[in-house]
Parts: structure tokens; sequence; C-alpha cells
């Protein structure tokens, strides 16, 4: 356990030094919840375009998988593990990088923002059943899970395991989102894979385009904004 826990510190170590100062402005704003307001704006509307009011039960479920992901993580196993985090550990908090002074809470294990977004894009993955959605969810839980080891409040160990928890609690949920479906619609044929297929077209084509377009144009216009003032800054 000790050399996996040294390895853990090493890799962690590794990920934390590829910083410069575009990054630390680039995963301090991208690890926050208010730019990732449209995102979440596009996922409602995904949903409640085609959906209508059934769209309800949906968000309701969207709800539990990041209450219960959370709930996991932060609620049990960080007051039960009290692992320090690398900006809280007698010896790392002083060779790890950290961003504007942010150090976090006390403990890190497991990483409960890892385990909210990888739960959120396991259970959107799995119901709409596009890959443009998979991609692009994966793609952003990726880029805040890597934000919080780059910002040094994380062990990548703290990521791994949250992800995992994440992942299964979407999956978890999928198959009571599935009986849920059945029990309260009515619904023609109960053959689980033709279920499926009409949960996934429910979500529509466009919805998926407009959730990954909203991710892609957050990001250009987040790099954009850095980089310019980073100009400006350097200019005056």
């Amino acid at each position: 356990m000790e050399e996996l826990i040294f390895l853990d510190k090493e890799i962690t170590l590794f990920f934390n030094g590829l910083n410069n100062s575009f990054f630390d402005s680039f995963f301090y704003l991208m690890t926050s919840k208010i730019v990732w307001i449209p995102l979440y704006l596009a996922l409602l509307w995904m949903i409640f375009r085609k959906q209508g009011g059934r769209g309800l039960m949906t968000v309701i479920v969207v709800g539990l998988v990041i209450l219960v992901a959370d709930q996991i993580s932060s609620g049990l196993m960080k007051p039960f593990f009290e692992r320090l985090r690398p900006s809280h550990d007698d010896v790392m908090q002083y060779l790890v990088h950290t961003v504007n002074n942010y150090r976090g809470g006390l403990y890190g294990f497991a990483s409960s923002h890892a385990a909210n977004c990888f739960a959120l894009a396991s259970f959107f993955t799995l119901v709409v059943r596009r890959w443009s959605i998979g991609l692009t969810l994966y793609a952003w839980a990726l880029i805040n899970a890597y934000g919080r080891v780059y910002q040094g409040v994380h062990f990548v160990g703290d990521i791994l395991v949250g992800a995992l928890i994440g992942i299964l609690v979407g999956r978890i949920f999928y198959e009571i989102y599935l009986h849920l479906v059945l029990h309260f619609f009515v619904i023609t044929h109960h053959n689980k894979w033709t279920l499926k297929n009409g949960l996934a077209a429910s979500f529509g084509k466009l919805g998926s385009r407009i959730v990954a377009y909203t991710f892609i144009l957050t990001v250009a216009v987040l790099v954009m904004s850095i980089s310019l003032f980073s100009k400006y800054g350097a200019s005056c």
C-alpha cells in the first residue's frame, strides 16, 4: 500500500508540474460551476425539447445521480478515509503547484468533482446513445478532473476512484431510469432494446448537437479570452 501511495504522489507531481500562466487561468475557470451554466442549460433544453412534461422525471433522476455520487464521495468516503489533499499534506503542500492560493477542503479522497462529472457523463451517454454526447461529456469530465490535479487539490488516485464511482452510479441510475419509464409511461413494446432506442430518440439528434456545440463554444471563448487578456496585460 505504501508503494502505491508513493506512486500516486509521483504521478500527481508529474501532472501537476505541467503548468504555466495560461493553464493557471484555464483550469481555474474550467473547474468553476459558473462557466458551465450554458452547458447545463443546453442539457435541459435537450431534455425538454421533445420530452415535454416527461422531462421532469429525467431531471429528477439526473439530480439523484449527482446527489448520490456526491454523497458517496464527499459524505461517506472523505470523512471515513481522511486522506489529506496534496495542498494540505505535510510534505506535498510544499511541492505541488496551486492556483490563486486555492487549497480546497482538508480531505480529498475520493474526488466529488470527478464523481459528479463522470456520473453525469455516464448517465447521459447511456440514455442518449449518441457519440457526440458521450465524447462531449466525457471530455468535459476529464477537463474538470485533470483541473483538480493541476491545481494541487487532488491526487490522481482521488480522481480515478471518484471517476469510477461516478461511472457506476450513472450506470445504476440508468437501469433505474429504464424501469421508471416502463412503470409510469405507456410503452407499446416492452422489449428492452426497443425501449433503449426509443428513449434515445426522445432526446433527438439536434439536442445532442447543441450540447456538443455549446461545449466547444464555451472552451473556445474561454481560450480566446484568456489569450487576449494575457496579451493585453503583457503589453500594458
